[in-house]
């Protein structure tokens, strides 16, 4: 189940990512619309190595700034049984 999780929230942070680098945003940019001033704080959760990740509150200001939907952040869930 840990592993599911883990994957799952890969796959948030690379999604987040393919979009902050299709709109020309900065690690940086991204990390001020967060509420941080530093780009160390997304640059912490896109290599995913310091067990941080985007919470419900972070997708909710990235979706809103890039003018998407939250569920375009978030994978499908597959049954990994299947």
């Amino acid at each position: 189940m840990e592993k599911n999780i883990d994957k799952f929230l890969d796959e948030i942070v690379l999604k987040v990512k393919e979009e902050r680098v299709k709109r020309n945003i900065s690690q940086l940019a991204l990390a001020q619309i967060l509420g941080h001033k530093s780009p160390n704080y997304v640059a912490k959760i896109e290599t995913r190595k310091h067990d941080v990740s985007y919470n419900l509150s972070h997708l909710y200001k990235i979706a809103f700034e890039f003018d998407i939907e939250v569920t375009d952040l978030i994978p499908h869930i597959q049954d990994p049984k299947k």
